[in-house]
């Protein structure tokens, strides 16, 4: 009987679900190496423990991924010897388990800029891209290696599998076909405790990606516990958030209070309001902002932007409060953060919300968006009437499809001054924001400037440094406007970039960009070194004109001392919250991670649970903003009207 078991349909089944495992394991190995300078975890014990927590949710993936296979090779009948049974099997088997790999290579370059295992909302983040072959083509061309480590991953699959396949036992007697059917009901059985719950120690029902931090020390680390076909799956069903009752409502409204009703009966000023979100513009790469970096000689890759920040007033210690595109303008123009999932393509992504083009509209202001991509790009034409901007300005109103660079938009240097152009046709007071496109992998720049451009460290700098050239295109033709010297210029990026220094590869580095404040010839010049973020430019720029209204923001005047300066995040799988000198990162469950960024600033030192006055403090301020952000999602309360 020994003899013939590779006979049996289910030894087959369980040498390639074994070989899936094998190649899974690999791929995470690879993640780790391509993703070095991104984890903490050092010692050999503590990876050891992270892969082998990874095998149980490799097996959830893989079972889940070779259902229907499993299925048609155990089912007791007979005629899966035939050839084209064969040939079907074998190729499904193939095709989507080379997805799946695919999926986890994929993450190898992908997780740079988002910190955070792929999930399906990566389809909607580029749903309305009308290039997606030219996208895929300069992917391709820049992470060939990626390419060649998948194919040959799927080479071994194939060559490997088709070793494991041998002439399966036919059912010629009612033993074997009990035999058989005992085996297809047995496996049907573990699969579905495999696929929800997994392995010891601690059987969750069901299995989310979560659950990884039970293997991790740090929960940067809790990534390279799960992987990409995993996650994938699980946000088929886009999450719907937990409502929490940390607080009653009266204490809630005290430790996070999201109605602002300004109290400041100064006169209202009436000054123009122009938003620049710069693609991919991290703080990094603001010299600026980083004086003491290199021992005092760094010089950053924005040469004119430090010109401007001399006459600016600027926050050095600001944050994003998201990791990709889609979620940086909500953030700005709206107030609202992104935590667990793009708000722009959660569940919520329909409920009423106030924003600074709803509230300047009140008081006269025309409202615009400009954005040099195709119309659609990141689904920014639809977020912005919903954020209430009358008129949106795209690669259709620019007009000159030759000054397209062929992959994400109109040319920096070129759609920054229209935008100024046409804002020129404006009434005042207008509010208008500008986001740019070309900062962006595969990092084009135009042939007829690149001589002009120095070269960095990294392919991304130099693309910062035609980023910053753009700017200067933009505001040489702004100070040509009769409307120049009256307009409240605020600067910052949609995330940051790829990261090159060690204090920037941390899970508060992958968040840092500069927020910038210029006014022409005012006294608003200077340097403020409290926290601050995104979502905080619109009640300091409702603030700072004087804004009488009440409305509603999740974000806090940068201006006001008073204010309890903070910046939310969410990293991996916990929020993150950075108050003061500290970061404290809580997973819904407990406080996972606490660290001083003043004394330890590459975040290698975890303190949770040591100093209990401070992660006290910091608990409950987070855990007022979970309750206030997670129930007013799924209450749409998200406006003065339904608060």
């Amino acid at each position: 009987m020994l003899k013939n078991i590779r006979s049996y349909p289910i030894a087959e089944v369980l040498l390639k679900l074994g070989l899936v495992m094998v190649l899974f394991t690999i791929t995470r190995l690879l993640f780790y190496l391509f993703n070095l300078d991104s984890f903490q975890t050092t010692s050999l014990y503590q990876l050891s423990i992270i892969f082998l927590g990874g095998l149980r949710f490799d097996l959830s993936a893989a079972l889940y991924i070779n259902s229907l296979y499993a299925i048609l090779m155990l089912i007791p009948v007979n005629g899966k010897n035939h050839k084209a049974y064969r040939a079907i099997t074998s190729y499904f088997f193939y095709i989507t388990n080379a997805v799946a790999l695919l999926m986890n290579c994929v993450d190898f370059t992908y997780y740079k800029f988002t910190s955070k295992r792929t999930t399906i909302t990566v389809f909607e983040e580029f749903a309305n891209e009308e290039n997606y072959f030219q996208l895929a083509y300069n992917m391709v061309l820049d992470y060939f290696l990626v390419v060649l480590v998948w194919l040959l991953l799927v080479f071994i699959l194939i060559v490997v599998s088709k070793k494991l396949v041998k002439p399966l036992q036919k059912i010629e007697s009612i033993k074997t076909f009990l035999l058989q059917t005992i085996s297809f009901v047995v496996f049907l059985g573990l699969s579905v405790l495999g696929m929800r719950s997994g392995l010891p120690p601690k059987q969750d029902f069901p299995l989310a990606p979560s659950d990884a931090g039970q293997y991790v020390e740090n929960p940067g680390d809790i990534v390279l516990v799960q992987n990409t076909p995993f996650t994938m799956m699980m946000s088929l069903d886009k999450p719907v958030f937990p409502k929490q009752s940390y607080f009653d409502n009266a204490t809630l409204e005290v430790e996070y209070p999201l109605l602002k009703t300004p109290k400041d009966t100064a006169v209202f000023k009436p000054l123009n309001v122009v938003l620049i979100i710069v693609e991919s513009l991290g703080r990094e790469t603001v010299g600026a902002f980083n004086r003491n970096l290199d021992g005092g000689a760094y010089k950053g890759y924005t040469p004119f932007l430090d010109s401007l920040i001399e006459s600016s007033y600027i926050f050095v210690n600001s944050y994003a409060n998201s990791r990709i595109s889609i979620e940086g303008s909500p953030a700005v123009l709206a107030s609202i953060p992104s935590l667990q999932e793009s708000f722009t393509v959660s569940n919520y992504s329909g409920n009423k919300i106030n924003s600074l083009a709803t509230e300047l509209t009140k008081k006269g202001y025309h409202t615009s968006f400009f954005h040099g991509a195709p119309n659609g790009s990141l689904g920014l034409n639809s977020f912005v009437v919903q954020a209430g901007v009358e008129h949106y300005y795209g690669l259709n109103e620019y007009g000159n499809e030759d000054d397209y660079d062929g992959v994400w938009g109109i040319w920096d240097h070129l759609f920054l001054p229209y935008a100024i152009n046409t804002i020129d046709e404006f009434e005042e007071p207008f509010l208008s924001t500008i986001f740019s496109v070309s900062s962006h992998h595969p990092h084009k720049i135009p042939t007829s400037i690149v001589a002009e451009i120095p070269e960095g460290k990294i392919k991304m700098h130099k693309s910062i440094g035609y980023a910053d050239y753009a700017l200067r295109k933009l505001f040489a033709t702004a100070k040509t406007k009769d409307w120049y010297a009256n307009t409240l210029f605020v600067i910052t990026g949609d995330h940051t970039c790829t990261p090159y220094h060690a204090e920037y590869k941390t899970s508060v580095g992958s968040y840092t960009v500069p927020i910038i404040l210029f006014q022409p010839g005012s006294n608003l010049v200077g340097a403020d070194s409290t926290v601050a973020q995104q979502i905080d430019i619109m009640p300091t720029v409702l603030s700072y004109l004087n804004y009488d209204q009440p409305y509603f923001a999740f974000g806090e005047d940068m201006l006001n001392p008073k204010e309890d300066k903070f910046s939310i995040s969410y990293y991996g799988n916990a929020f993150q919250l950075i108050m003061a000198d500290w970061v404290l990162q809580y997973d819904l469950k407990q406080v996972v991670g606490l660290f001083n960024l003043k004394e330890d600033p590459t975040m290698k030192n975890n303190l949770a649970n040591t100093n209990l006055e401070v992660q006290a403090r910091m608990e409950t301020k987070i855990k007022a903003v979970i309750q206030q952000y997670n129930n007013r999602m799924v209450d749409d309360k998200l406006t003065v009207e339904t608060y």
